[in-house]
């Protein structure tokens, strides 16, 4: 193999493959990377053996070939390298990556022990905007936690139905959900548990593009186009397909539409997301291990803001709309900084019915829904 091409955008197309190599493989061979010189394009690989990302970029191909070499290694050595021009070339058992002034020599790893790239039977297929499905997983990531025992919290819920995506997030204490609306219904409804590290990784791939998903019985692939603008506004695009393997169990996930609190049933209130955010932060430095807490007291118009623990108490009042009667509720800190960190409009509806009853936080006219359980107020 023998490839020349731009180190800026050979740099850039790295870093979606940097992320999946693992620090400590399973395999020795998953630590590396593999290349192939082909029609113009210079594609790489990189495997966990739970995800798999390709990605092509142009290039000049002088011999077509292919290669792997170490992954960690070769990637510091691009970060360091400082011409523009580089030439990838293999040679009697050497990966040769060459500049006008010098040349590093990777020793060959064996291509043939290499992971077959995976493969699979699609059961669905569509498209939709990069953008939105970025928003969706960056509004229900922070719902999950990887490490949870139960497999089927693990990671996110992938429902689709009829002309609808849904995709839920939960810890069992709370919930996220983000609704995706589409022009033509599926031609199978379908759900799948997405693993956190795929969603935590196509939050980095994901942009205002179009984005094709492909959902099978195990595996679920998105393919899309990447477009990079480098220093003096150096354009970089290729194509990057990301293949992951899919947590079982998506039947054992709960009925989330259950959960959701009916809005019309419960009492209001509006607030300034801005003001509410800067005012928990401050009092959330009031709690403590022990008493992981802040309290809320709505009032006609008021809401107070409190906290006690072990350096002391603090209390901030803010201004609302809430004209129903007084009423206290407790939650961590972070159930709500959570929340008020991803939406975006200066103000939010926050929906209760009782002090021990789950709460629905959501904007008005909005595709993202959060509920959460609050804490016994003493």
């Amino acid at each position: 193999m023998k490839v020349i091409v731009n180190s800026d955008i050979l740099n850039s197309s790295l870093e979606y493959i940097s992320d999946i190599l693992p620090s400590k493989p399973a395999m020795a061979i998953c630590g590396g990377i593999f290349m192939e010189g082909k029609d113009d394009n210079l594609i790489l690989i990189g495997t966990d053996l739970e995800n798999t990302v390709r990605v092509s970029v142009e290039s000049e191909v002088k011999e077509k070939g292919q290669v792997v070499l170490p992954g960690k290694q070769f990637i510091s050595l691009l970060k360091q390298f400082k011409e523009d021009r580089l030439e990838i070339e293999s040679k009697e058992k050497f990966v040769n990556i060459i500049g006008k002034n010098s040349q590093y020599s990777f020793i060959e790893m064996e291509i043939e022990e290499f992971p077959k790239f995976p493969k699979f039977t699609a059961e669905v297929t569509f498209k939709i905007k990069g953008e939105i499905l970025k928003e969706a997983f960056k509004k229900i990531i922070f719902c999950i936690d990887p490490e949870e025992p139960r497999h089927q919290f693990r990671g996110g819920l992938f429902d689709v139905k009829e002309k609808n995506i849904r995709i839920v997030g939960t810890d069992t204490r709370r919930l996220s959900l983000f609704s995706i609306n589409c022009q033509e219904p599926f031609k199978k409804e379908l759900k799948v548990l997405l693993p956190h590290s795929l969603i935590k990784k196509m939050i980095g791939i994901l942009n205002e593009g179009e984005v094709e998903i492909s959902i099978g019985k195990n595996n679920i692939s998105f393919q899309t186009r990447f477009t990079k603008t480098l220093e003096k506004n150096k354009i970089v695009e290729g194509d990057i397909l990301l293949i992951s393997q899919l947590i079982a169990g998506a039947e054992e996930f709960p009925d989330y539409e259950k959960v959701v609190p009916d809005i019309k049933k419960s009492k209001i209130s509006k607030i300034n997301t801005e003001q509410f955010l800067s005012s928990l932060k401050r009092i959330s430095l009031f709690t403590s291990e022990r008493n992981n807490k802040v309290k809320l007291n709505f009032k006609r118009g008021e809401l107070t803001i409190s906290a006690a623990g072990d350096i002391g108490e603090a209390y901030e009042k803010i201004g609302v709309e809430y004209k129903e009667e007084e009423i206290d509720l407790a939650f961590p800190p972070s159930f709500l900084i959570d929340f008020l960190e991803v939406i975006e409009k200066e103000e939010f509806l926050f929906a209760f019915t009782a002090s021990n009853k789950p709460v629905l936080m959501k904007q008005e006219e909005d595709e993202f829904l959060y509920i959460c359980m609050p804490l016994k107020v003493e």
